[in-house]
């Protein structure tokens, strides 16, 4: 059982052949804030102060052309939120979707949805820290991929009007 989670003991955790890089973020705001790389997606590894909860969090921003028009579609939208709502509901934590100011908002008005993992330190283990870890980077990675896989319709194009072709 762990008591305080350092930034050494999360450095220490890191599973290096899962891991490709780590860097100590310099928050004074924080106790630490380590960004790591899996599988080219930044976490980050935030400790506010030192008895809090290890977050493991990570973020997928909306900035491309094709996210921008999902989301100001309603339709596209609403199909976008069906395909990613499961990974949402499955990986472990909460998510949040963050508007140009980083407040939370609805999705029509996101730029960017945050995904993040609390642990507490009597629960916190090599295993829990790896897990979250990869957990957030696959939600994000999901979320990335359907995101660049899904179109809006044309404008004044109806579904039905496409399969009769």
């Amino acid at each position: 059982m762990t008591t305080h989670v350092t930034t050494e003991q999360v450095q220490w955790w890191l599973d290096d052949t899962a891991v490709q890089s780590v860097t100590a973020e310099d928050e004074a705001e924080t106790a630490f804030n380590l960004q790591v790389t899996l599988s080219r997606l930044p976490i980050h590894l935030i400790k506010e102060y030192e008895q809090g909860p290890l977050r493991v969090v990570g973020r997928n921003a909306f900035d491309t052309d094709r996210s921008r028009e999902l989301l100001a579609d309603e339709e596209a939208r609403g199909q976008l939120l069906d395909r990613i709502g499961p990974i949402l509901a499955t990986t472990p934590g909460f998510y949040t979707f963050l508007d140009e100011n980083d407040d939370a908002c609805e999705l029509r008005d996101a730029e960017l949805i945050q995904m993040e993992h609390r642990l507490y330190s009597e629960e916190t283990t090599q295993q829990a820290l790896m897990d979250s870890v990869m957990a957030i980077a696959s939600g994000m990675r999901y979320i990335q991929n359907v995101v660049s896989a899904t179109r809006p319709d044309p404008p004044g194009e109806e579904r039905g009007d496409r399969a009769a072709e």
